[in-house]
């Protein structure tokens, strides 16, 4: 037998308004032409940063990111709090730095390598990156 929870609003047992809600990692939802399903979980980005790497090194804004580290000119190593299950998560970025490239240099459970370079191909700073990674969390 099937079940069906229709309701506006999910609050915690105090209705406060607040709520926690737990999903397993074979939660799906269907899409949005009705046609296909896809894990919840697996969907999620699981970290993301906005940084700056000229004059002075900043995180803007982060989730799931412990530190940032000035690995060098155009080169930050991102350490995550939570780490991944392994070391072939999916990592890309974007950087401010005018007609460069960004380039992940390496990448391990706990930590993503990235590299910014300028128009002429060399490592370069900027006032602008970003960063996001997908996989699976250990």
């Amino acid at each position: 037998m099937t079940s069906q929870l229709n309701v506006d609003t999910i609050v915690d047992k105090a209705g406060s308004g607040g709520t926690n809600v737990k999903i397993g990692n074979t939660s799906t939802y269907v899409s949005e032409g009705g046609s296909a399903t896809q894990n919840t979980v697996q969907g999620l980005g699981k970290a993301w940063c906005n940084y700056v790497t000229a004059s002075t090194f900043v995180n803007n804004d982060s989730f799931n990111v412990a530190s940032l580290t000035d690995a060098g000119t155009g080169r930050c190593k991102i350490v995550f709090t939570n780490v991944f299950s392994n070391d072939k998560f999916a990592s890309t970025g974007l950087s401010g730095v005018g007609y460069g490239q960004y380039s992940l240099n390496g990448q391990e459970t706990n930590l993503a390598d990235h590299l910014t370079y300028d128009g002429s191909n060399s490592a370069a700073d900027s006032s602008e990156n970003t960063m996001v990674a997908h996989g699976d969390l250990a």
